[in-house]
C-alpha cells in the first residue's frame, strides 16, 4: 500500500538548514545526535529505471524544480513529498505532481518539516527495559543505530521488532528513491511529531 507523505517544508538531508528558531528539546536524550548529510541532489529524484511502469511516473515534467524556501540554497523544499511504498522510497517530489500521478494514494499531511529519520551514533538512552530504550530513540525521530552499542542480545532483539536499522558504519541519512522509507517530522521548536522506520509509523505525538 502506497501512502504520501508531505509537510510545509521537507528536507532532503540533513545538511539543509532547519527552521529558524529549531531548538533541541530538554526532555529529549543527550546523546542522540546525527550524521552529516551530503548535499541534496539537483531536481526531482525519480526512480532508477527507465521504462514507464504501471502506477508511477514515467518522467518528470520539464518545468519541475525545487522550490526553495525563503531560508536559501540548500534549505528546505516547499510543497513536495515523499511517495513510500511498503518499506521503500518510491519517489520524492512536488506534491501536486505526485497526487496526480497517484491519484488513489493515501495521503498523510504533518506540521512542521519532513525528512530523513536520524542515526543514533552512541550508547541507546536508559530505561527499564529494552524495549523502552529503543522507543526513547523512536519518540526522538530516530531510525538506525549503530551496531557497535547493540552488543545486548535483548536491546538488539528489541531493535529488529521495532524495524530500527542497524549499522556497522555511520550513513548519511537523507531521502532518496529506492533507499529506506525512514522518515520524521519535527516541529519548529525541535520536537519529534512523528516516525516513519521501514515505512510504518511507529511514533505520532498526540
Amino acid at each position: 500500500m502506497r501512502t504520501l507523505h508531505t509537510a510545509p517544508l521537507l528536507r532532503l538531508t540533513l545538511d539543509d538548514e532547519p527552521p529558524p528558531g529549531r531548538t533541541i528539546p530538554s526532555d529529549e536524550p543527550p546523546s542522540v545526535r546525527v550524521t552529516p548529510g551530503d548535499a541534496p541532489p539537483p531536481g526531482r529524484a525519480v526512480p532508477a529505471d527507465d521504462e514507464p511502469q504501471l502506477g508511477r511516473p514515467a518522467q518528470v515534467s520539464a518545468g519541475s524544480q525545487p522550490d526553495r524556501s525563503t531560508l536559501g540554497d540548500g534549505g528546505p523544499l516547499s510543497g513536495w513529498a515523499v511517495l513510500v511504498d511498503g518499506d521503500r522510497i518510491e519517489a520524492v517530489g512536488p506534491v501536486g505532481e505526485l497526487t496526480q500521478a497517484y491519484p488513489t494514494v493515501r495521503v498523510r499531511r504533518w506540521p512542521g518539516t519532513l525528512g530523513p529519520a536520524l542515526v543514533h551514533d552512541g550508547p541507546l538512552p536508559p530505561a527499564p527495559t529494552p524495549r523502552e530504550r529503543v522507543h526513547v530513540l523512536l519518540r526522538s525521530g530516530v531510525g538506525a543505530v549503530l551496531a557497535a552499542y547493540l552488543t545486548d542480545p535483548a536491546l538488539r532483539a528489541a531493535a529488529a521488532r521495532n524495524d530500527v536499522a542497524v549499522l556497522d558504519v555511520a550513513r548519511p541519512p537523507a531521502l532518496t528513491v529506492g533507499s529506506r522509507a525512514d522518515l520524521a517530522v519535527f516541529a519548529d521548536d525541535g520536537r519529534c511529531l512523528a516516525t516513519v522506520v521501514a515505512g510504518r509509523l511507529v511514533h505520532r505525538r498526540a
